[in-house]
């Protein structure tokens, strides 16, 4: 081992908690003396996949500005200080925040951070990219103003990179992270399970250290935000072991790799297939608190898959179907259910609303997908007074296409209309000839359109830009996760 002598202040990052004792830090005042002392550290690292071999830190390794934060036991108290290294000068220079007494061969727990996100005398702000080494038994001394640490520093966590292609964005849920170092409580404070990511040049993401809250639980997320899509896989007691590397290929609707979808789920009748998107953390009083939502508004080509007719004004088996009352929707539901075993419906205003906002993945935009209307819908401005094929605009958050404009979408939300004082049931998100301001996650009216007979049942309104999009709860969706 490498025997430094150097001369201590207040940051590369090695934390140095030392005790003999079980008591919780006391961090001190701000008007207590700072002092100073020597140093001799003596410190080894096991760096990730070593398989126990070390390497001695010397003190050419180390960058300018790097620090070490200490808690030391003295009596029955704990002393904490700060050492920041100077290339120039060539030492550390230590500030200790009380008066350590002295001691002799004390256990010590020893923390080196690389990568953390900033650092203060009290506290250190970690990332998903922060390795963290720990030395749980390491030894110091403290006698004639000078401080002797023997310490063999080790990955705290795992870590894992995520393989793809060049620039490909992703979301990942399930692995936790240490969000940061608190120096007064001598504590590390947990980070989300969520976070996000990109693949880099070389077809990697980053390393990202961290590990999983419950052992029995491995289960990880992966959402593929370009493709609007997200899989789920329970991996291997091997992933994120402490200390070793790792990487999981970003998984495709064409290549698996033994994960399974969890943002989808594909039906196909009479040959025409459709996609239903998962909506998680949703609107309450759906089992589950979740459900399923259409990628698109049922189309021309669906609709007559399973009714053999065509209600639209303008045909075109990509387009929305239009012209369809209430009832007929329900009508179309019930064979669709029978074909499929599964139960669909018409979304509630407020499940149309949560998810054309994108659901707990919004980015609270103005329209459904983005802020500029015509990246995302058709409406006054773009659409020449007709409705068009859909999934020719951009997506939101959810992969939902369309839910701004095109066409109005149905739900099974009614009310009063205020001056007619009769009901009728509300569309959502407006449609090829709305205003900008009509074709928002919220804009709703009700059809009254072709209310001629008021004697007529609101089920049986129906207009040629009002179609809908369905809706499956997770409960009676057959699905395996």
């Amino acid at each position: 081992m490498k025997k430094l002598l150097v001369l201590f202040t207040p940051l590369a990052f090695l934390i140095a908690s030392c005790s003999n004792d079980a008591e919780d830090l006391v961090q001190p005042k701000e008007d207590r003396v700072v002092t100073y002392a020597e140093i001799e550290l003596n410190t080894d690292k096991e760096d990730f996949d070593s398989e126990g071999t070390t390497r001695s830190v010397l003190a050419e390794t180390w960058e300018d500005g790097s620090k070490v934060y200490f808690q030391f036991s003295s009596g029955n108290d704990r002393i904490s200080g700060m050492a920041k290294y100077s290339s120039a000068a060539s030492k550390w220079d230590l500030e200790i925040y009380g008066s350590l007494t002295e001691v002799d061969n004390a256990v010590c727990e020893c923390y080196y951070f690389e990568n953390a996100a900033e650092s203060s005398y009290s506290a250190v702000t970690l990332n998903k990219t922060t390795a963290i080494f720990a030395d749980n038994s390491a030894t110091y001394s403290f006698n004639d103003k000078v401080v002797k640490v023997d310490a063999i520093l080790k990955p705290m966590t795992g870590r894992i990179r995520l393989k793809g292609t060049s620039k490909q964005s992703f979301i990942a849920e399930g692995i936790s992270f240490y969000r940061s170092y608190s120096l007064e409580d001598n504590e590390f404070v947990k980070g989300d399970s969520v976070f996000d990511g990109s693949v880099l040049k070389d077809g990697f993401s980053d390393y990202y250290y961290g590990f999983f809250e419950e052992e029995d639980n491995r289960k990880i997320t992966i959402h593929d935000r370009a493709n609007n899509l997200a899989f789920e896989k329970t991996v291997s007691s091997k992933v994120l072991a402490q200390g070793k590397s790792g990487y999981l290929n970003i998984p495709t609707s064409e290549n698996m790799n033994g994960w399974k979808a969890v943002r989808f789920k594909d039906f196909t009748v009479a040959g025409v297939s459709f996609r239903m998107m998962k909506v998680y953390n949703g609107v309450s009083g759906l089992n589950g608190n979740c459900y399923y939502v259409g990628e698109t508004e049922v189309t021309q080509e669906l609709w007559e898959a399973v009714m053999q007719t065509n209600p639209s004004t303008i045909k075109d088996p990509s387009m929305p179907v239009t012209n369809v009352s209430l009832s007929e929707c329900n009508a179309f539901i019930s064979r669709l259910n029978l074909e499929t075993g599964s139960v669909f419906s018409i979304p509630s205003e407020a499940e149309w609303s949560f998810a054309a906002k994108g659901g707990n993945l919004s980015k609270s935009t103005t329209y459904c997908g983005g802020n500029i209307a015509a990246d995302v819908a058709w409406f006054s401005l773009n659409s020449n007074g007709t409705p068009h094929g859909v999934k020719q605009k951009l997506p939101n958050e959810l992969g939902l296409y369309d839910m701004s404009g095109n066409v109005g979408e149905w739900t099974n939300t009614g009310s009063t209309h205020t001056y007619n004082v009769y009901y009728a049931y509300k569309y959502m998100g407006g449609y090829f000839n709305s205003a900008e301001n009509a074709i928002t996650p919220v804009s709703n009216a009700l059809l009254i359109n072709n209310r001629v007979n008021f004697s007529l049942a609101f089920t049986e309104d129906k207009a040629a830009y009002v179609g809908f999009r369905l809706i499956c709860d997770k409960t009676t969706l057959t699905i395996s996760n």
